[in-house]
């Protein structure tokens, strides 16, 4: 299942909260595994990714991601490497 992030929270993903309740959201959701499209995606905070990251690490989902701007990108890498120790 493809979910637009944009479509579920906003264009500038700022608040920790909001990545937490979206990953709560996903698993309460019947399917297995899940994209999360960036496409549209303007601004993330190191927050969000932090709290995004962590949330999808403790889900029994799978979740991949596409469609991560120049902007985005840098910081999503980052952390995912930061909390994979």
């Amino acid at each position: 299942m493809i979910i637009k992030i944009k479509d579920e929270i906003n264009t500038a993903l700022d608040f920790n909260q909001s990545a937490t309740e979206f990953i709560t959201k996903i698993n309460g959701l019947n399917e297995l595994e899940f994209i999360i499209d960036f496409e549209g995606i303007i601004f993330i905070s190191r927050s969000f990714a932090q709290a995004y990251y962590a949330s999808k690490k403790r889900s029994p989902k799978k979740i991949t991601e596409i469609n991560l701007s120049d902007d985005v990108k840098p910081m999503m890498e980052m952390i995912e490497k930061q909390l994979m120790f």
